[in-house]
């Protein structure tokens, strides 16, 4: 009897741990399930960290099984990756690129709410430096494209993209070779817009088919320019200036372009719309306009007015510079030489007493500021656009002053002087020296192909070729490597004479 009681109560003890272990492994089970589904929730964005952490806390510590810390480090993964996103996110708006892309990258998969939305963001990111470097290197900005992008590089290890432009920039900037050609100086007047005024048989006619350019011919010559591999140069790549007991001594530079192309230097004359050529066919003034950039402003033949970008040699260039960022080498645009004697681009900064001084004189400021930063020199053609060699010594100072104080104020200053007709004067001329006491260092003439350049201990001397009608039909052959001018020439000219 005592045998029987004993063996009932051990089957009665094994079926109560038997049971007691069975519950326990479907609570846990229970856990496991409620835990998973908490968690999968959260990476949705369908329940909080707080949600997921509260239930996991409350898991008695023999109740956690394998399954549910891999779960809890899972879920700790996740909130890593939604905090990566809000700081990614925030530094995007805020414009921080580079911040935003290493935040961003921390966001992961598991993280279902964010993760498509960082992709996203990543790559949006990732084009944009990518575009910005290309655009830099297309202009032959090769160290400030491969900076661009090692700013991004750290971040962007699963992005190949990367790696192949910066070894393609790295390798272009090692194939640039040294130039030991001719240098060509090309020079233009203010364009004619409208040929039919400029052209219209009177006294002006002319002088206007002698030595101006029309706007069509000048963009024909710098399409064609470009199509034969010519690209625009700074003048300070040709020189530096080093100072020795406080003088300045010149020294020649090595000029470093990719294989095949040829510089040139592009100046422009007597910026400044002289009253003569109002209602004459051509632009009234430079202006900025509604997205900062420089253009003219021309009193329409109807009537009307007109803000735009293709009336002249600063916007057109602009925009050709552009369209084709490798027509210009770093960013060279040309030299600008401003007389003073009627203000200049169009606004009468000569008359002090004017009751719109104020406003010109910070007008033509900001677009002299607008030049200067968009690869513009900007120098002298004199006060008074007088003649050197017919002037004596008083009038080329009062004419150097009197520029130095009216138009350096709003151009800045500068080294680069323009002689007025080409006239130039001897090194060792007193005229000459007055010059160089003013700063200019870089003194261009006319004549020719525009290809003489000589260097002197103290500076640098430059003849220019005159792109118009008068080189169009007295000296063709000067031309005929830069374009056809055939091709290039304005029918509505009137007949050469």
């Amino acid at each position: 009897m005592k045998k029987q009681f004993f063996l009932v109560s051990l089957v009665i003890l094994i079926v109560g741990i038997s049971v007691s272990c069975k519950n326990n492994k479907v609570e846990a089970i229970n856990y496991d399930v409620e835990y998973k589904s908490l968690v999968e929730a959260f990476s949705k964005g369908e329940s909080s960290y707080k949600d997921c952490n509260d239930f996991y806390q409350n898991i008695k510590e023999d109740k956690i099984t394998e399954a549910i810390s891999e779960l809890s480090g899972r879920m700790n993964s996740i909130n890593d990756s939604k905090n990566n996103f809000a700081l990614g996110k925030e530094k995007y708006l805020q414009e921080q690129w580079v911040e935003s892309y290493k935040f961003l990258s921390n966001v992961i998969a598991e993280d279902e709410e964010n993760y498509n939305e960082a992709v996203e963001k990543k790559n949006e990111i990732m084009s944009t430096y990518i575009n910005e470097a290309e655009v830099l290197a297309l202009g032959y900005y090769y160290d400030e494209a491969i900076a661009k992008l090692e700013e991004i590089a750290p971040y962007s290890k699963d992005d190949s993209s990367v790696n192949e432009k910066l070894n393609e920039y790295n390798t272009k900037k090692g194939e640039l070779v040294l130039y030991e050609g001719e240098v060509r100086n090309i020079f233009f007047h203010s364009l004619i817009v409208f040929p039919e005024l400029a052209f219209d048989g009177d006294f002006m006619q002319r002088g206007y088919n002698y030595w101006m350019t029309t706007v069509s011919e000048y963009k024909k010559m710098l399409e064609q320019m470009y199509e034969r591999d010519y690209i625009l140069i700074d003048i300070n790549m040709v020189y530096e200036t080093e100072y020795v007991d406080d003088k300045p001594v010149i020294k020649k530079k090595d000029l470093y372009l990719p294989k095949g192309k040829k510089p040139i230097i592009l100046s422009l004359d007597d910026l400044n719309y002289y009253k003569y050529m109002e209602k004459d066919g051509f632009a009234d003034r430079l202006v900025l306009d509604e997205d900062g950039n420089v253009a003219t402003f021309t009193k329409l033949p109807d009537g009307g007015e007109l803000v735009a970008r293709d009336n002249d040699c600063v916007p057109i260039t602009d925009v050709f510079v552009e369209e084709h960022p490798d027509f210009s080498f770093r960013g060279a645009k040309g030299v600008i030489g401003f007389t003073g004697y009627e203000g200049i681009m169009g606004y009468r900064t000569d008359l002090f007493d004017s009751p719109t001084f104020e406003e010109d004189f910070k007008t033509t400021k900001a677009i002299a500021d607008k030049l200067k930063e968009t690869g513009w020199r900007l120098g002298s053609h004199s006060y008074g656009h007088i003649d050197f060699q017919k002037k004596g010594i008083t009038r080329v100072k009062k004419d150097t002053k009197q520029w130095n104080d009216e138009v350096i104020p709003i151009i800045g200053k500068t080294n680069l002087f323009i002689y007025p007709y080409g006239s130039s004067v001897k090194k060792d001329d007193e005229r000459f020296k007055e010059l160089q006491k003013y700063g200019f260092e870089v003194f261009w003439c006319v004549g020719g192909r525009g290809a003489t350049l000589r260097y002197y201990d103290d500076f640098i001397f430059m003849d220019r070729c005159n792109l118009d009608g008068f080189k169009m039909n007295r000296g063709p052959k000067q031309l005929e490597d830069l374009f056809d001018i055939d091709y290039v020439y304005d029918k509505s000219r009137p007949k050469f004479e």
